[in-house]
């Protein structure tokens, strides 16, 4: 099958591509902090994610493999390759309005929930109501 090779700074990130792929993409997205924004210093990560054909039921499902960030001076190289070995992406969820299913793995919501914890405790720590 296509799929697109992806190293970051001479270490494999991926090989990104499923069986049953009709969309890949691969990118790097940089958002630098605006006037009061949450984001502090900006962040520059590699993203790759997809989508497939439908499936038997007329079912699209998203892919989306795990963000990588990236620093000023990062190399990000990406090859087009055939081959029938990809890494699977770290999640697969439907795509249609009837059944709404998370885009993140337990693992990350966890991780988001930690993130806005530490951030709450921070701006809330030492003061007192009053």
């Amino acid at each position: 099958m296509i799929a697109i090779q992806v190293d970051i700074d001479g270490k494999r990130y991926a090989v990104i591509g499923a069986e049953d792929w009709s969309l890949l993409h691969a990118e790097i997205l940089a958002m630098f902090a605006e006037p009061n924004s949450k984001v502090r210093d900006g962040y520059i990560e590699f993203k790759a994610g997809g989508m497939t054909l439908p499936d038997v039921e007329s079912i699209r499902h998203h892919l989306r493999w795990t963000a990588q960030p990236l620093a000023v001076g990062s190399v990000v190289t990406m090859k087009v390759v055939d081959t029938e070995n990809v890494d699977p992406p770290k999640k697969r969820y439907r795509s249609d309005a009837e059944i709404q299913e998370n885009p993140f793995t337990d693992e990350e919501m966890r991780e988001m929930r930690y993130k806005d914890y530490l951030a709450l405790k921070a701006e809330f720590e030492g003061k007192t109501d009053g």
